[in-house]
């Protein structure tokens, strides 16, 4: 469930994004390149939790 809401939100994100952008610089709006956008946003999310999270120690209670 943490990938899907990771992929839903990257993708709204790269599209803002890249909206704005094409905005900016006054060029069309694209649809394809906007969603690789999010995908790589999504990529690079992942990746970056993945590696940063680190498991708690292990406790020798006895």
């Amino acid at each position: 469930m943490k990938f899907v809401m990771t992929f839903v939100w990257a993708f709204i994100l790269g599209q803002v994004l890249c909206y704005v952008i094409s905005s900016m610089t006054s060029t069309a709006f694209n649809v394809g390149t906007a969603s690789i956008f999010g995908v790589i946003i999504f990529i690079l999310v992942s990746l970056i939790g993945s590696v940063s999270i680190t498991p708690p120690p292990a406790t020798d209670e006895r």
